[in-house]
This record gives structure tokens, sequence and C-alpha cells, in this order.
């Protein structure tokens, strides 16, 4: 969840970037948007993790620079998940 745009506050989406290298440089040329602007208001979005390997993700928004200045970045390193039937 994050903040929808309105006057008072600065918009935020949120992009899964290609690769770690891509992470630590915010370089969104290969990114993928999984979160738009009006997203993230109200409940929410959700965004499955299908492979069980490291995920990076961001805000775009004005070219990234939430992630530049460190704010709005993080990492998903989801556990292998073995399905009981």
């Amino acid at each position: 969840m994050y903040d929808p745009p309105s006057n008072g506050t600065f918009p935020h989406s949120v992009y899964l970037l290609k690769d770690y290298r891509s992470f630590l440089t915010c370089d969104l040329r290969n990114a993928k948007m999984v979160g738009s602007v009006t997203q993230g208001g109200g409940a929410g979005f959700a965004f499955v993790l299908r492979r069980s390997r490291p995920h990076y993700f961001a805000c775009g928004e004005r070219n990234g620079f939430h992630c530049r200045v460190g704010m709005m970045k993080f990492p998903v390193f989801p556990f292998p998940f073995k399905r009981w039937h």
C-alpha cells in the first residue's frame, strides 16, 4: 500500500527490476511496472512471487528519484516452498 496521488503527496509506483545491479543503480530501463500510481491506494495491490529467486522492487516515479535516494526500494528473498498434497 502507498498513498494515491494527490496535491500533497509525491506519486509512487512499484517496478520489478531486472537484477541486483539494476537494484543497486536504480536502472529502470528493463524494469516492469507491477503497481501504478493509483494501485497503491485503498487496499493496495498484490504481487505473487512465482519463482524462488531474489526479486528487486523500486519506486519508478520521476525516473526513480526515491530509489536513487534509497527511500523506496527493497529486495525480497523468498524461501523455496513445497506443496504438500
